[in-house]
């Protein structure tokens, strides 16, 4: 295997363009793949956002995603149906949950068609919260797509809608391996 240094090297051996504003590793020849760029920007993006939310709200990922989940379910939702709505494991879920319980922000309430399945909601205090921080939230993320017209977004909407339908084919049926 070929010992790359840098983006620029990657993208020339992968035949790309180079662009020395992409980070290293933006392309690399064995996952010279959109959906590996995919994952990069998730991971980035995330990494902003934990930090964001650490440093001024004092709230986790997990426990964000859990509020706007909540504060989108009127009726509640168990750990079960947010972790299933977010792709992602239940016990982390669970962990936000009991966290943003001890604070006041979720309040949790017996489930009449399954006990052993409490019924989680936003209080009033967590939705506070939610609200105060989800503009700076919306900024974020207008501001990654500043650069897109209307039709490109809708275009990347679009695509990234076929790879959400695969994956969750591929969740459901897990693909043969090679």
């Amino acid at each position: 295997m070929q010992n790359l240094t840098n983006g620029r090297d990657a993208a020339a051996a992968a035949g790309h363009e180079t662009d020395p504003a992409l980070p290293v590793g933006w392309v690399l020849p064995e996952l010279d793949y959109p959906t590996f760029r995919i994952a990069l920007i998730a991971k980035v993006m995330d990494r902003l956002t934990l930090r964001h939310l650490s440093e001024q709200r004092e709230v986790t990922f997990a426990e964000w995603r859990l509020m706007g989940r909540l504060a989108s379910s009127p009726d509640g939702a168990t750990v079960g149906q947010v972790a299933d709505l977010a792709w992602v494991d239940r016990a982390e879920v669970s962990r936000a949950a009991t966290s943003l319980e001890k604070r006041g922000l979720t309040s949790r309430r017996e489930n009449p068609e399954d006990r052993r399945k409490p019924i989680l909601f936003i209080t009033p205090e967590g939705l506070q919260l939610y609200e105060a921080m989800s503009p700076d939230r919306t900024w974020f993320h207008a501001q990654l797509l500043a650069d897109l017209s209307e039709t490109e977004r809708a275009t990347l909407d679009a695509l990234l809608a076929k790879i959400a339908h695969r994956l969750a084919d591929f969740m459901r049926n897990p693909p043969p391996q090679a």
